[in-house]
């Protein structure tokens, strides 16, 4: 079978490029697959497994892509990585991976000027209402005049379906995103653990196998804004009575240098935390070997599985993550948990439980690596991929679309997990069955979540992180409906 894989490719710094790597050589041993980008460099290594194409999004070699038999592309949350890749998808159906769940920021890096008049505001409100209807049009409006804040904006319209236009089929890495898509039922759709060696890829030497204090903090990856907490951390550090028991590593690029270095400097912790800018993946993999604590955090999360974390497991390296998407489903007993609306006291409590017990966060790690090595295999993942590849393309003619129902009932809801369980059943209990429930939980805090679990799969379910009120919640159920609501 012959594939055209779409994806940002070494030596781009994104991980996603890194991804591809990893499973390159498992998915050269089943199908035949030409890598396609828009950087004029990429890896010499690449060529060993796979022919390697450059293109120009605006003159595409429609004739040459067209001699593969199917296209897959590589969605995430970045114009830089993903833009031309996404204009592409446009031109050429596909399978959509989708590595982010919500892609609004894509879509606002893609159109950077959309604040200001003129076509990449056009273009941004366009994309919008065309993925969200005109419901979304106030809300656009106060985003311009400084009413809503870019945060809200891409928690009510994540934007992600406009990824999937002209998709045949949609790959995910984990459950929560394969239910959005799956009950949307437009589409074929994989869910795949996200691939990942269970040991590190790099030889590394540790310094020594004695820990003591201080202890190796490490923050690392493309760090590009604020969503990765590394100001938060700074300040949860600085507070701490402990903070001589710690050394803070920051590897990779922030989002503003002299920013970050003075809060280094206001907090007074300049002695305790080093910054090192984006170093080689041997340099990298040496500094996670030698930690004793990765710290993980992100929020607000694009909510896909995360190559960091399995990088840092492989390692069996201890982490804090957020308690928030695709981390929020990880059990308790391979990561430790920081609440995004208590980062400062819940990063200060688990340090100093590291410092009480650093036996039982090793364990964590080690635990976190045996999650690698049975649940995130390349091999493995290669071959789901290209079988469902296969599968998509052989029923690309007479895969059926689900009729729509008659009739959606939406039900909004804020803590009220006392009460959802009897409104599902009034409906269900119903003799009219052409039907759809739609539960749109408006960031509940009591255990509606829990409530609705044996239900999953005869209602349609979306959650929002944040209460944004009755009307937002109504209309995002109205947006979801494909029937009489």
């Amino acid at each position: 079978m012959k594939i055209n894989w779409f994806s940002p490719l070494l030596p781009t710094k994104t991980d996603i490029a890194h991804y591809t790597s990893r499973v390159l050589s498992d998915l050269h041993k089943q199908a035949e697959i030409t890598l396609w980008t828009d950087e004029k460099i990429w890896s010499s290594d690449l060529e060993q497994q796979a022919k390697v194409r450059w293109y120009d999004p605006k003159r595409l070699p429609s004739a040459d892509i067209d001699r593969a038999d199917i296209n897959i592309y590589h969605i995430g949350n970045n114009a830089k990585f993903h833009g031309s890749i996404w204009k592409v998808s446009r031109q050429h159906p596909g399978i959509v991976v989708i590595h982010d769940i919500n892609l609004h920021y894509l879509f606002t890096t893609l159109f950077p000027k959309y604040f200001e008049q003129g076509s990449d505001r056009d273009s941004y409100a366009a994309i919008m209402q065309q993925t969200h209807g005109t419901m979304c049009q106030q809300d656009i409006e106060n985003l311009f005049q400084n009413k809503l804040t870019w945060s809200t904006i891409s928690e009510r319209y994540p934007l992600t379906f406009a990824a999937l236009e002209n998709a045949l089929g949609v790959i995910v890495h984990n459950q929560e995103a394969f239910a959005t898509f799956e009950q949307e039922q437009r589409w074929p759709v994989l869910y795949t653990p996200l691939p990942y060696p269970s040991t590190p890829l790099h030889p590394v030497n540790k310094y020594s196998q004695l820990k003591q204090a201080p202890y190796r903090l490490i923050v690392f990856g493309h760090l590009g804004g604020e969503h990765r907490r590394v100001q938060v951390v700074l300040e949860a550090l600085s507070m701490l009575s402990e903070k001589s028991c710690f050394h803070l590593d920051i590897y990779g690029e922030v989002w503003d240098e002299n920013y970050v270095s003075g809060l280094i400097q206001k907090f007074g912790i300049k002695d305790l935390v080093s910054l090192h800018g984006w170093v080689d993946e041997t340099q990298l993999d040496s500094a996670l070997a030698n930690a004793d604590l990765a710290i993980n955090l992100r929020y607000p999360t694009g909510g896909e599985a995360s190559g960091s974390q399995l990088r840092i497991w492989s390692h069996a390296l201890p982490a804090l993550v957020t308690r928030i998407g695709w981390y929020a489903s990880l059990p308790e007993s391979v990561v430790a948990f920081v609440r995004h609306d208590r980062e400062l006291e819940d990063i200060q409590q688990q340090l100093r439980s590291f410092l009480a017990n650093p036996a039982k966060f090793a364990e964590m790690g080690k635990k976190g690596q045996q999650i690698l090595a049975e649940e995130h295999s390349p091999a493995l993942y290669a071959q789901r991929v290209v079988e469902f590849t296969k599968n998509v393309k052989n029923s690309q003619s007479n895969f059926l679309v689900a009729v729509p129902p008659r009739v959606s009932v939406i039900i909004p809801s804020y803590n009220s997990a006392k009460y959802i369980q009897q409104a599902v059943e009034s409906v269900l209990n119903q003799s009219y069955t052409d039907c759809e429930i739609i539960v749109v939980d408006d960031g509940s805090t009591d255990n509606t979540q829990q409530v609705l679990q044996p239900y999953r799969s005869r209602i349609r379910y979306v959650r929002y992180e944040h209460n944004q009120g009755v009307s937002v919640a109504r209309n995002r159920g109205i947006e979801m409906a494909r029937g009489f609501s």
